[in-house]
């Protein structure tokens, strides 16, 4: 079977940040579950555009994932710190050692919220960087650490996306998809 990722969104999510995981995840043959942390399956993006998900976020607690990708934005990144059914599914998978990413102000306000960043190297969006445990890694466009990926914003989107690709399926997945892209 192939990787299974999870993108969960929440009103007010950075569009580019989220759409280009699926995007390049699905270009890679993964499965990719789009999921709304909402009780709509419409949810509206930072920027007024709503985009439909596959499912809801309850259908997929109790799923393991390869990989959770948390999209920035604001009020997004807020939202999706206060939803309990994305942070048991966080602690799982960083229980189980399994990849995670999130870019933005995500990994500021989600993962560092939730100490899902204590003893990890990261960066964010330079406007949310006193929130890291620490700011060594902030001028970074992507930082991986251990079974953490993360990135500053909506500019690094797609080098975030591929890297994530790079780190679960390889760099000849990478390749392959960044030359379907044209970036290479």
């Amino acid at each position: 079977m192939g990787k299974k990722i999870l993108v969960p969104l929440a009103e007010g999510f950075e569009m580019v940040e989220a759409l280009s995981v699926v995007d390049v995840f699905r270009r890679a043959g993964a499965h990719v579950d789009l999921v709304t942390i909402t009780g709509n399956r419409q949810v509206i993006s930072s920027h007024g555009v709503p985009v439909i998900t596959d499912k809801y976020i309850s259908d997929c607690v109790s799923e393991e994932y390869d990989l959770i990708v948390l999209p920035g934005g604001i009020p997004g990144s807020k939202n999706l710190a206060g939803s309990v059914a994305l942070q048991t599914l966080l602690k799982k998978q960083n229980d189980a050692g399994r990849l995670y990413g999130a870019i933005c102000a995500a990994p500021a306000l989600v993962l560092g919220s939730q100490g899902l960043l204590d003893d990890k190297d990261a960066t964010c969006h330079p406007l949310f960087v006193e929130h890291l445990p620490s700011q060594e890694h902030a001028d970074k466009s992507v930082v991986v650490d251990k079974n953490c990926v993360t990135a500053r914003g909506a500019g690094a989107s797609i080098e975030f996306s591929l890297k994530l690709l790079e780190v679960l399926m390889g760099a000849d997945k990478k390749e392959e998809v960044a030359k379907q892209m044209a970036l290479i």
